[in-house]
């Protein structure tokens, strides 16, 4: 089993009606192509380094997610591209599996 972060940036104006659409389809995706979600973190909006799609600000998410399919990180960033909303996104492979933190 191979664990991979996806970290991207959902555009700052969004309400969180589409926003939350956008994390389900994310999700979704992950599993479509054999994945598994392990954390999805709202990283909430912060000032991009420089201006993407004339944004100044977005929406951090954090997914890490766990898979066999070696072309699943492949896949998920050429679809996060092609997917409105997604500003920008990397994806970066994991050495051992992320730890669940617990609700305090």
């Amino acid at each position: 089993m191979r664990y991979y972060e996806n970290l991207f940036i959902i555009h700052p104006n969004y309400e969180q009606e589409k926003i939350d659409r956008i994390l389900t389809e994310v999700k979704e995706e992950i599993q479509r192509q054999n994945g598994s979600v392990i954390v999805l973190k709202d990283w909430g909006k912060r000032k991009l380094a420089y201006p993407i799609d004339k944004q100044r600000y977005g929406q951090y998410y954090l997914v890490q997610y766990e898979t066999d399919n070696t072309e699943l990180p492949k896949a998920l960033e050429r679809w996060m591209r092609m997917k409105t909303g997604i500003l920008s996104c990397i994806t970066v492979r994991l050495k051992e599996r992320p730890k669940v933190e617990e609700a305090k």
